[in-house]
């Protein structure tokens, strides 16, 4: 029993909108019967009057209160069909913008009604604020792009100035054409040229790591530190495992006087880039010697050299351990020496990019690295691993009287990881986990009201994401090797690190893959790494990768990050924690996707409220059996 049929990758998944109003809506008075009733066509506007593109869904609300169906938007509007007599409203929800609500009186019972919804931004969203992305790459620009990584790799600038002209007229808007004019005007010692390009690649995407770190570098080369700092911690907001970013942000806090600081992050940098970052043993060492820590200098750059550095770099190393081992080698003369190894040693203007690349599609393996830890925290490993299996099993127990809208952002991308093709969906979202017998439960999903798979698009289903967080339940935990790395940081809190792992010889029970509705489920083996918040001990978020690639069925890659937040039923008095985010990353047989699945507008129902809320068709004669297809009375 697959819990996580999470990459049913492999089939095709349900549609989210009119049959869940069957489950979840309550009857409004004089409904009309079958064949009859009025219509009621919800237009939704954008803020300059026209046809709402984006997603957004429609709640048909009786007298207010009732939430009596729900679907999504299709070209900007959304029917509902066999309606009674009676005043209702219409709500209007979209990420990024505020709810909207128009009511209407149906008097007649074979009535046509028409209401028109207007959105209007949400200046207080992060969604709102957020850019659209970056814009889809057409099959001409990408060659073209690839033309220029090519010349850029054989250091032909020449050529790649040529091939990202031609670029640039495709495509003047997309940040990575304007981030790689950025990049050849640097190599080319066209300093103003390189800042101007990658200031335009932060307009069109503010969170371009690489932009952000060429922006530092040209500030550190002109001794504004402080402005260099900005750029640096803008990269490791979104990027806390940057090298690159450390490394640099280590020079900027020597240069500035904070020689702990720079010790720090040049230690990270190091851990995390190995000889990659060797030139940041270059300051790690010059650090030390400011706080007279010589033993520990010189061992560093010991390393250093041992790495087999360029000649220019070993000749600086030299230098300060000569000056070491005679003892005339005072923290400013350090300073001074590491300023000419990062002018001219570590080339500075090369920073950005080791080789000239676009960014990696796929994210770091939860084993590339180890994210800090506090030194000297033991960890309660016991209590850890029980606290949070009692908060799963509460999941477990809750889940069936709960709702959600779920937005799901589906892209085909490059080996960049530039979308090449993107489409959005969002569906009415209903999720129940049971006990089936003792040690094994079952998740059943419900898109729309209904199990069918072909709701996910390119015919890939990803399903049973709420139960990435069952790795700790205490009928599964057996199956993980679990290490407690230690105590982090998540947010703004304190979280414990605990990594996990597939044991040899056991067959995983949580992850399946199906290559079609009736085919044999292929167990998938697992890794990852999960923070458990210090104070509550709830899951906060679960990281995960394949063991190994699969070649067998051509999937060669998979990452997922999930992230779980606290949510609030004030009618019921009521918190639990759900799943807020899940980020899906997979290669499966020549095709790279990348799913974003956002959890919004949870509802928790209560037989307390003496509502009548129906099952779809058949659910409720067997909870294994999918419900028939039938057609449904209101979308």
């Amino acid at each position: 029993m697959f819990l996580l049929e999470l990459f049913l990758l492999w089939v095709m998944l349900p549609g989210h909108g009119l049959a869940a109003a069957q489950r979840t809506a309550t009857q409004a008075p004089n409904l009309a019967g079958p064949g009859d009733g009025a219509r009621l066509t919800v237009y939704v506007r954008d803020e300059n009057g026209n046809s709402f593109e984006g997603l957004a869904t429609v709640n048909l609300q009786h007298l207010t209160t009732q939430n009596l169906a729900s679907g999504a938007t299709t070209g900007g509007r959304a029917v509902f069909d066999q309606l009674g007599p009676g005043e209702y409203t219409v709500v209007v929800t979209a990420p990024g913008y505020v709810s909207a609500s128009e009511g209407v009186n149906i008097t007649l019972p074979n009535q046509q009604e028409q209401v028109f919804v207007t959105l209007k931004r949400d200046t207080n969203s992060e969604m709102a604020s957020a850019p659209a992305g970056p814009p889809v790459l057409s099959p001409k620009l990408q060659k073209q792009l690839s033309k220029v990584i090519e010349a850029l790799h054989a250091n032909k600038l020449d050529t790649a100035q040529k091939e990202l002209d031609a670029a640039y007229r495709l495509g003047p808007a997309n940040p990575e054409v304007n981030y790689l004019r950025g990049l050849v005007a640097d190599r080319q010692g066209n300093v103003a040229s390189a800042e101007a390009s990658w200031e335009k690649t932060l307009s069109l995407d503010p969170k371009h790591s690489l932009a952000l770190l060429g922006l530092a570098t040209i500030l550190a080369r002109r001794g504004d530190f402080a402005g260099a700092n900005t750029y640096l911690e803008r990269v490791l907001q979104n990027d806390p495992n940057s090298w690159h970013a450390l490394q640099l942000l280590s020079i900027v806090c020597l240069r500035q006087g904070d020689y702990q600081a720079a010790v720090n992050h040049a230690e990270r940098s190091i851990e995390l880039g190995k000889n990659l970052a060797n030139s940041a043993r270059l300051t790690l060492a010059a650090a030390l010697i400011a706080q007279n820590q010589r033993d520990s200098a010189e061992a560093a750059l010991q390393a250093f050299l041992a790495a087999g550095p360029p000649q220019a770099q070993a000749e600086i190393a030299n230098r300060m351990l000569e000056k070491l081992r005679t003892g005339t080698s005072p923290a400013e003369t350090a300073s001074t020496e590491i300023s000419a190894a990062s002018a001219a040693g570590t080339n500075l203007s090369d920073l950005p990019l080791v080789k000239p690349d676009l960014p990696k599609w796929l994210p770091a393996n939860v084993d590339d690295s180890v994210p800090p830890v506090d030194a000297g925290v033991s960890c309660p490993m016991r209590e850890i691993l029980d606290g949070a299996a009692d908060h799963v099993q509460e999941l477990t127990r809750s889940v069936d009287r709960i709702t959600a809208t779920e937005i799901l952002n589906h892209q085909v991308v490059n080996e960049w990881g530039v979308p090449i093709r993107e489409e959005k969906r969002s569906f009415d979202y209903v999720v129940s986990i049971s006990k089936i017998r003792e040690g094994y439960l079952g998740v059943q999903e419900y898109r729309n009201g209904t199990q069918d798979l072909s709701v996910f698009p390119d015919a890939i289903a990803t399903v049973g994401l709420p139960a990435a967080v069952m790795v700790f339940h205490r009928y599964y935990r057996g199956d993980y090797d679990m290490k407690c790395e230690g105590l982090g940081r998540w947010k703004s809190g304190l979280a414990w690190q605990i990594h996990f792992a597939q044991k040899p010889g056991k067959r995983s029970q949580l992850r399946g893959y199906r290559a079609g509705v009736n085919a044999p489920s292929i167990p998938i083996a697992l890794k990852g790494r999960a923070w458990v918040d210090k104070n509550t001990l709830q899951v906060v978020r679960v990281e995960t990768d394949l063991q190994a690639p699969m070649p067998e069925i051509k999937y060669f890659a998979e990452h997922m990050d999930i992230e779980y937040g606290p949510v609030r039923f004030q009618k019921q008095n009521e918190t639990m924690w759900l799943p807020m985010t899940a980020d899906i990353y997979f290669e499966l047989r020549g095709r790279r996707i990348r799913r974003k699945n956002v959890f919004q507008n949870y509802l928790l129902f209560s037989v307390d409220e003496k509502q009548d809320i129906s099952t779809p068709k058949d659910a409720a004669a067997s909870e294994n059996v999918a419900p028939a297809s039938a057609g449904p009375r209101r979308p």
